[in-house]
């Protein structure tokens, strides 16, 4: 949904290695030396996020905490066919089951295939 709306307004550029980013401009450079400019940079580069570490001014480095996180994915016609979990997918809100040092979040994910 997201999506459909900043189309017309914006490029979306997929599979580009980022080398450096200037917060500042907003810019990055990527592998190859290309500088592409833009009103925003989103940097969505996980864990060990290079984009963190420029915007910040210093590298930090991922703390263990002992936490793990499991994640499935169900597909929404399976649970159709379950009276129990159909209002899950039905009624759009986030589910969470709380317990003794552990909890789960349960939310219907929407796929956007962008060609």
């Amino acid at each position: 949904m997201l999506f459909d709306i900043a189309k017309p307004f914006m490029h979306l550029r997929l599979g580009s290695r980022i080398v450096s980013v200037n917060p500042s401009a907003p810019s990055v450079i990527v592998e190859g030396g290309e500088v592409v400019f833009g009103d925003l940079i989103i940097g969505a580069d996980g864990l060990h996020s290079l984009v963190h570490g420029f915007v910040r001014g210093e590298t930090v480095d991922p703390v263990p905490t002992g936490d793990s996180a499991y994640r499935a994915t169900i597909p929404v016609a399976e649970m159709l066919k379950d009276k129990d979990l159909r209002p899950l997918v039905e009624i759009p809100q986030i589910h969470c089951w709380l317990g003794p040092g552990k909890h789960i979040v349960g939310y219907c994910i929407v796929w956007i295939f962008v060609p």
